[in-house]
């Protein structure tokens, strides 16, 4: 297994949970893995990538997740309750979906793959990786969503979905080619690409992004703090022509 770490997490959970990944996976051909790394997209946007993992069973992009205590909610609308407080996020999975669809499109035009065929089709997983997680998403709201693997688990978890495809969700068979030419070829794509290690905070004006709270065709809103006021959160809009402030209620929780 090639384990490219594009940058070192800055969070002890978030480094946790790729080790626990890394050390459950095969450690040979074609396996690759890449971790914390940002892409621009061709739309423009800043795209943030915890985990890219390819093998013999597809491709994965894994957004991790690592709250703990109860997670409920539906296929729009997650609720995470821990210590008496209700942190209501967007299922994950969505926005996890479009970076997927956006680094295919991308790798696509690599010159890697301009007489080869397209790469194969990026499928969005998200890990919940809280070792104490009481998981209780039930239907679509659990689509493609993984806990860590236990052997009596009644869940399978993200080591089988990667290597068995074993995650409700996932359709039984990849899109694609999976094989060590494959891996080669994306080696090469990730490169040209420009892949590069993940920056968890920029400064925009007098204004230091702190993560992606929202996005859309030619924008993104980011919970941002004046450098001056570093606990005032604001939401930036970016765009490909202006950036455009707005007063927002303060945005308290951005663990990852």
């Amino acid at each position: 297994m090639k384990w490219i770490s594009v940058a070192e997490s800055n969070y002890p959970w978030e480094r946790e949970a790729l080790a626990f990944v890394r050390v459950g996976l095969p450690n040979h051909e074609p396996y690759r893995d890449w971790s914390n790394f940002e892409f621009i997209a061709e739309d423009g946007s800043i795209n943030e990538v915890d985990l890219l993992v390819f093998g013999p069973m597809g491709f994965f992009l894994i957004e991790i997740k690592s709250r703990p205590g109860r997670l409920t909610g539906d296929a729009g609308t997650w609720f995470w309750e821990h210590d008496g407080r209700v942190v209501t996020t967007d299922n994950p999975l969505l926005a996890a979906n479009s970076k997927a669809k956006k680094l295919k499109s991308l790798l696509a035009r690599r010159r890697a793959f301009k007489t080869e065929g397209p790469p194969p089709f990026i499928e969005a997983l998200v890990f919940c990786s809280a070792p104490d997680l009481r998981f209780e998403l039930t239907g679509t709201a659990a689509f493609s969503v993984c806990v860590r693997d236990q052997p009596s688990g009644t869940r399978p978890g993200i080591r089988r979905a990667i290597t068995e495809r074993a995650c409700p969700g996932i359709t039984h068979s990849p899109r694609g080619r999976h094989d060590r030419p494959m891996a080669k070829l994306l080696d090469k794509a990730m490169e040209e690409a420009g892949i590069r290690s993940s920056i968890r905070s920029r400064r925009v004006i007098d204004f230091d992004l702190r993560k992606v709270i929202g996005e859309g065709p030619g924008y993104q809103d980011w919970a941002a703090a004046h450098a001056s006021i570093p606990r005032r959160l604001r939401r930036v809009r970016l765009d490909h022509l202006r950036i455009a402030f707005s007063r927002e209620p303060q945005i308290h929780d951005v663990q990852q």
